[in-house]
Parts: structure tokens; C-alpha cells; sequence
């Protein structure tokens, strides 16, 4: 797939990590969960040539996690498929790593971090993805590809108010945690910070927060997600 680059002659990178990653963790290859995975990936991307889909893999590991990587796979944490109650909800995280694959954002992973890891050994990135992630897609490339994935959903015919569930899924996972931040940003009682109308003191504080985290609010993306499908659904048309 675009953005997959060898680490030395005849070697993918793609193929090494998804190696080390069977290696060193339990991979799901039987059951509800490979069975679910794989269902909402076909639809997805049904209009696909076979030979050009996303594949996904069911990991145990221990973060609440997907991700992806240069290659062909997607790769979709038990624990956090534990917490997808339906199709839906598995179908928007599916989408969303398709996203950044056909977004180009896999372009931006660096040679040597791919040499590095061969160094330290694959499960060392698992868990750094977050690190990772927030280095190399960042707020915006985040933001374009919850949009890329709820429009896939839809194509594929999936309910978007379902597929949106998985938000307040995360927020509770977060929370449990203990970290408020990332569900309800600089501002609690707002979820317009992403709007276009907020105020420039908003865009403000959002901005330093979104250079001090990382990521975009749960609550925040949620609200901007939601006026994209109610823009798509007012247009008269799903998006092509």
C-alpha cells in the first residue's frame, strides 16, 4: 500500500512490524472478534479490487487501541473491540486508519523510526503509538480523517449515529483513567471549540492545548463530526 517503504533490500516495513507483532503478542485469528473485523472491512471497502483492501488484524494488547502502519494491515486492539457494542462502532475506528491511508498521512512515517523499531523490536511501537501519532498526523490530519471515515461508513450504508457511539465509548474508557482532558478539552462546558464561528479567543486556547496534547478533544471532535453529516444530509446527497 502507499506510504510502505523497505527497511534494507526485499524487506517491507510492513511485512517486518506485522511479523514482530504476531511474534510477540496473541493474535486472534478464530471467533466473533476476527469475524467482525473482517465483516466490516469487506463492506467498507467493497468497491475495492480484493487485492488492494485493508486487511485487519485482531491484537491482545494491552492498550485501548487501532492503529495502522505503512502496509496493508490495520491492526484493531481486543480491548478496545471489547468496548465496540456493534458493527457501527467497529466499522468507524476501521475507517478511520483506512483514512489515513488514503489520505497519504502513512507518506509521512519517517525511514528511521521504521529502522529503529527493527532495532528496539515491533511491540515497542504499540506502545508508542499515541507518541507517534501525535507527532506525525497530528490535530488536523486527525480531524480529516474522522471526517474521510464517517463519509465511508456512509457510503458503505452504516447508520452514522451508530457509528458515532464509539465517541462517548471513549470518553468513558478515559475517564476511567482519569484523564478529563482529553474528553472535554480547555473548556468544559463547550463543544464548539472546532467550530468556525468561535470566538478568536477560543481558537486561542484550543490551539495552545491541541500543541500541548496532541489530539483534538473527544467531546470536540464528536460536535464537529456531527455537523459534517448533518451538512452532507442538508446538501441532499451522501458524499461521493
Amino acid at each position: 500500500m502507499a506510504g510502505d517503504f523497505e527497511l534494507e533490500r526485499g524487506v517491507q516495513f510492513g511485512s517486518w512490524i506485522r511479523a514482530e507483532l504476531h511474534e510477540g503478542c496473541v493474535v486472534e485469528t478464530e471467533g466473533w472478534a476476527p469475524e467482525r473485523v473482517t465483516r466490516v472491512a469487506n463492506r467498507l471497502q467493497a468497491t475495492r479490487p480484493t487485492g488492494e483492501r485493508l486487511k485487519v488484524d485482531v491484537l491482545w494488547v494491552d492498550p485501548v487501541i487501532a492503529f495502522t502502519f505503512p502496509g496493508d494491515y490495520v491492526y484493531f486492539g481486543r480491548r478496545m473491540l471489547e468496548r465496540c457494542p456493534d458493527d457501527e462502532t467497529a466499522a468507524f475506528v476501521i475507517a478511520h486508519e483506512i483514512a489515513h491511508h488514503d489520505l497519504g498521512h502513512l507518506t509521512l512515517f519517517p525511514h528511521w523510526m521504521g529502522r529503529a523499531a527493527r532495532r528496539a523490536g515491533g511491540q515497542l511501537l504499540v506502545f508508542a503509538m499515541e507518541a507517534i501519532e501525535r507527532r506525525l498526523y497530528g490535530p488536523e490530519r486527525e480531524c480529516q480523517a474522522d471526517a474521510y471515515a464517517i463519509d465511508l461508513c456512509i457510503r458503505a450504508g452504516y447508520d452514522p449515529d451508530r457509528c458515532l457511539r464509539w465517541f462517548p465509548i471513549m470518553e468513558q474508557v478515559a475517564l476511567d483513567l482519569g484523564d478529563r482532558d482529553i474528553v472535554y478539552g480547555p473548556d468544559a462546558q463547550s463543544e464548539e471549540e472546532l467550530s468556525p464561528n468561535a470566538s478568536r479567543l477560543t481558537k486561542v486556547r484550543i490551539w495552545a492545548w491541541q500543541r500541548t496534547r496532541g489530539y483534538l478533544p473527544l467531546q470536540d471532535r464528536l460536535a464537529a463530526l456531527r455537523h459534517h453529516v448533518a451538512a452532507q444530509a442538508g446538501m441532499g446527497a451522501r458524499p461521493a
